[in-house]
């Protein structure tokens, strides 16, 4: 499957973290216009501020979920790319939640927990 199939301004799986540190931001985050209430600082390091086990950018829309700062994005979010092995593991992870995240806001938007491209099958071992 293609990048181009998955659409990465309307899923948000990848928003999705376990803790407080999950989007760290870098010196070239600094220069980025950032709003204050969405960052936050912990143990003299800056992250994106998370609510509700997603990024507090994340934002229900009609077309699914969508960054409140997307044209400011830190780096970490620039690097993530649509269809890479880490979006395809947040979308089989995170997805649910992403889904879950759209139904309480009420609004449709595609389903981040699919489609998701077969497996590539292992590698033959060398006799």
């Amino acid at each position: 499957m293609t990048s181009s199939a998955l659409d990465c301004l309307s899923c948000g799986a990848c928003c999705f973290g376990g803790h407080d540190r999950y989007i760290q931001l870098f010196a070239e985050d600094e220069a980025r216009a950032l709003p204050a209430d969405a960052v936050a600082e912990i143990d003299g390091r800056r992250y994106m501020r998370m609510a509700g086990g997603h990024c507090a950018q994340l934002t229900p829309c009609a077309a699914g979920l969508a960054c409140g700062v997307y044209e400011m994005r830190p780096t970490a979010c620039r690097a993530f790319r649509a269809g890479s092995f880490e979006c395809l593991k947040s979308r089989q992870h995170r997805g649910a939640d992403a889904a879950r995240l759209l139904m309480l806001a009420g609004v449709g938007g595609p389903d981040p927990s699919g489609p998701v491209p077969p497996q590539r099958p292992p590698r033959p071992r060398a006799a």
